[in-house]
């Protein structure tokens, strides 16, 4: 009954808990994660809709609640697709969830589903009384590839992980602004998306050719590098 009630005062009333309860991080800052699935890229470069897995919701949710994430977002335009994840949630929400696995239930109860983008800076302003800073990190090299779409805001060099790490570190940001990181699916973010980020964040590089990781595990590497103690 303890852990009900902690995670339900977390979800609704995060402000009646004491500051020192959470998770403690190298970076203390507002942030807040978004996986998008709409508008995306398939792999014949169509703008598409994807739609929702389990894993996605499960793992990132995990690492958000690790680094101390403050809101992990499901945006997704389909109906049908909200039903799926509100019947996730809900099964998560349930005494006999939270009873039987109490970790699990605490980081979903992080999770929001919503059907635009655009609510979800409505959602963060509202909260940090604030207009986020958006960043996005992206598997391709965007410049390159869609040259005409890139926006005159863009640094000419995408940051890297610690160059994002040390502006939170050091409270940097233009203005100060909470963060929202925007993960894409499919074959990548639409260019159609990228006025509506602020920075692009490098990819992320190993010594081999190949680069097609997961977006769960690439979430869970990009918050780690950036929040990670």
């Amino acid at each position: 009954r303890k852990q009900s009630s902690f995670l339900r005062t977390r979800e609704r009333r995060p402000d009646l808990l004491p500051s020192s309860i959470g998770v403690e991080s190298a970076v203390e800052y507002p942030a807040y994660v978004v996986l998008l699935h709409s508008p995306m890229v398939n792999r014949t470069g169509n703008e598409v809709c994807t739609a929702v897995t389990n894993l996605d919701i499960h793992d990132i949710a995990r690492s958000c609640r690790t680094n101390g994430i403050r809101k992990y977002f499901i945006v997704n335009p389909e109906p049908e697709q909200e039903r799926l994840v509100q019947r996730i949630l809900g099964h998560w929400d349930g005494e006999i969830s939270k009873n039987y696995h109490p970790a699990r239930a605490e980081a979903l109860a992080g999770v929001r589903f919503l059907s635009d983008f655009n609510k979800v800076l409505e959602y963060v302003s509202s909260e940090c009384k604030q207009q986020p800073f958006v960043v996005m990190p992206d598997a391709r090299n965007l410049t390159e590839k869609y040259p005409d779409a890139i926006p005159a805001c863009w640094a000419q060099k995408a940051w890297t992980y610690e160059d994002l790490r040390e502006k939170l570190k050091t409270q940097s940001l233009p203005e100060s602004r909470p963060l929202v990181i925007v993960f894409g699916t499919g074959w990548g973010i639409s260019p159609t998306f990228f006025a509506s980020v602020d920075q692009p964040l490098a990819p992320l590089r190993s010594n081999g050719p190949y680069n097609h990781l997961s977006v769960r595990a690439a979430a869970a590497i990009v918050l780690d590098r950036v929040f990670g103690v």
